[in-house]
């Protein structure tokens, strides 16, 4: 199991239940090209008693083929992988619970990954449904991250006086003076009266949507995407939902949580969207309170104090299922394509990756780099993690004089000029300085695109193509002629400090000396420097996740430089761009400067599998 996908809901009747199930069935077994599709009848890879054969409706595409079939299982579409029922679903269950029932699931086959996606309304096995059971119940009852809406700032109140009231000047609290000793929270504005006379503000459904990470390795791990559906006929106007991603393994959880955040957050708004106008529509046609009606005690709270539509006759069914709130027979249908996508979209992400090979550019890169330029990026240290932790320390440590001592938009300067192939120059009187100022913000490029020298007595013309992070003595003549450079100079708070290991940059004044004269102020920021300049000021990121942090950015970059690069030998230069997912106008020259930073051995790859691909073509 990589992860499978659930719809759960607090039923009214019976709790916290798993209304359905999407999960990847696949062939594990090794026979390589002759692996063909199993059926029912004969499993591919089972040692479990046999089980309740799950009756199938093929999906394919736009079309849902429903006919019966003749055969004794009912299962006559191909499949891979054991779709044999071994979990009984013991939990009492109500229309609003269910889904599919014993009835026929979905199936969806991808031929590429022998994968099939199957939902159902439990999973299919024991310990699959286990788990996804247990994070139903813990995702219906756990807090989210944080609110959609936030509450707009309140202006002072004015000055008390006679003409008014304390509801009147806090009207989004109740019983704000001290009760024997203890307050009523702002949180309770649930509990608050009416505004004004005959207005009431109704508490946003969206402001309790949220998602949330949880678990731990005995019961697997869970992305939860809470949220609410409109529903004129149940308990508080509200039915509680949540989408949960199911997976044992927590780093694919979070190395896509924005992606399961955006995906899951879209099926989310397209069920409230449908809900909505169904609860707008029976609401409108709801039976209005009568004048006796008005007079009886169990509606006499309401009147003069709620909108129009709360005062109307309106039965409770906590029995509607997601059918009946959406209005809409298909939905299942559609639950499934939605989650099948997102199931498959990193499935083939990660199978692209494996195919790619086990190296990343920066280890293929470092086998292709000469001694001397290993030496002096210092990758072959006896203690290289300890130097690294060091060098991030640092990098923080400049992040922060720069945010904080310096002009405004500084640091996004230092950034955009590093990642786009600027030149930055480091002055100082001891090379030591200049040494970790440059190893630290050199974390911040592939290895491929970093050319170092730490120090240099004087600056010579070739320097400003040579390298792209250069150090130097305290007052280095640079021409004026070289305008794409920036200098910093590093001077000790403490001139005693001689001794090599006690230098450190934290005793260190960090100026500007010198600004590039294009400084990009004109455009937006690329990504990356956004990314880049939130990871270095936030003190609750520890150097270890730092680390991790900025290795799978780059990571990320990287994989655009080399679609870029393959792009470049096809295509005209305003066609390589459409082809890369996420890189904006303004992330366009940090790709092309990346693409240096990929290694001899895969641009030479791409030359001949185009060549020979160009060949077979004029054949």
């Amino acid at each position: 199991m990589q992860a499978v996908i659930a719809l759960c809901h607090f039923c009214e009747n019976h709790g916290p239940r798993v209304v359905m199930t999407c999960q990847p069935m696949r062939d594990v077994d090794d026979k390589g090209a002759s692996c063909t599709a199993s059926t029912s009848l004969g499993p591919s890879t089972s040692s479990s008693p046999p089980g309740i054969i799950v009756p199938l409706i093929k999906f394919d595409g736009e079309c849902v083929v429903k006919e019966k079939t003749n055969t004794e299982d009912g299962t006559s579409y191909p499949h891979y992988g054991n779709c044999t029922k071994f979990t009984i679903d013991t939990e009492d269950r109500c229309s609003a619970c269910s889904s599919f029932r014993n009835g026929p699931c979905l199936l969806s086959n991808d031929h590429q990954t022998k994968t099939s996606y199957i939902s159902s309304e439990v999973a299919l096995q024991d310990r699959v449904y286990e788990r996804v059971k247990n994070a139903c119940l813990r995702s219906l009852s756990c807090e989210v991250s944080a609110a959609s809406k936030k509450n707009p700032v309140q202006p002072p109140p004015p000055p008390l006086s006679r003409s008014t009231t304390p509801r009147k000047i806090h009207p989004y609290v109740i019983h704000e003076e001290p009760l024997h000793g203890t307050r009523i929270p702002p949180s309770s504005t649930v509990l608050q009266e009416p505004i004004e006379d005959g207005a009431f503000e109704q508490p946003a459904a969206e402001e309790a949507d949220g998602y949330v990470i949880f678990g731990d390795t005995d019961n697997g791990f869970c992305f939860a995407y809470i949220f609410r559906l409109a529903d004129a006929k149940a308990r508080g106007f509200y039915r509680l939902f949540s989408l949960i991603v199911v997976s044992n393994d927590l780093t694919f959880l979070t190395n896509n949580f924005e992606y399961f955040k955006t995906t899951l957050g879209g099926i989310k708004n397209d069920l409230q969207k449908l809900a909505q106008d169904v609860f707008s529509r029976e609401i409108d046609t709801g039976e209005k309170l009568s004048e006796d009606d008005i007079h009886k005690p169990e509606f006499q709270k309401l009147v003069g104090k709620m909108p129009s539509w709360y005062r109307r006759k309106i039965a409770i069914d906590t029995d509607r299922n997601l059918t009946v709130v959406t209005a809409n027979n298909d939905i299942w249908v559609q639950l499934h394509r939605h989650m099948m996508w997102t199931l498959r979209s990193p499935t083939l992400a990660c199978l692209d990756q494996v195919m790619e090979g086990k190296p990343t550019q920066d280890m293929m890169v470092l086998l292709e780099l000469e001694e001397s330029q290993i030496v002096e990026l210092e990758l072959r240290h006896p203690n290289q993690h300890l130097v690294s932790m060091a060098q991030l320390a640092n990098l923080k440590i400049i992040a922060t004089q720069l945010n904080t001592c310096s002009e405004p938009g500084d640091l996004d300067l230092l950034i955009r000029h590093i990642v786009t192939g600027g030149q930055v120059v480091v002055e100082s009187r001891e090379k030591e300085y200049c040494r970790q100022f440059l190893l630290a913000i050199s974390n911040l490029l592939p290895i491929g695109c970093i050319k170092l020298a730490t120090y240099k007595e004087q600056y010579l013309p070739e320097y400003s193509s040579r390298f792209n992070l250069i150090g130097g003595p305290h007052n280095m003549d640079i021409p004026l002629e070289v305008s794409d450079v920036m200098v910093f100079r590093v001077s000790p708070r403490d001139v005693s400090i001689v001794d090599i290991e006690q230098m450190s940059l934290v005793n260190c004044v960090i100026e500007v000396r010198r600004r590039p004269e294009n400084d990009g102020s004109n455009g937006p920021l690329p990504r990356i420097v956004n990314r880049y300049r939130d990871l270095l000021l936030d003190s609750d990121v520890t150097d270890t996740i730092l680390e991790t942090a900025l290795r799978t950015t780059r990571e990320g970059w990287m994989l655009k430089a080399k679609i870029c690069y393959q792009m470049t030998k096809q295509l005209s230069h305003p066609q390589v761009f459409e082809h890369i997912t996420g890189c904006g106008v303004e992330d366009q020259q940090v790709v092309s400067y990346w693409t240096a930073g990929l290694s001899n051995a895969y641009k030479l790859h791409v030359l001949t599998s185009i060549q020979q691909s160009q060949t077979s073509t004029a054949r």
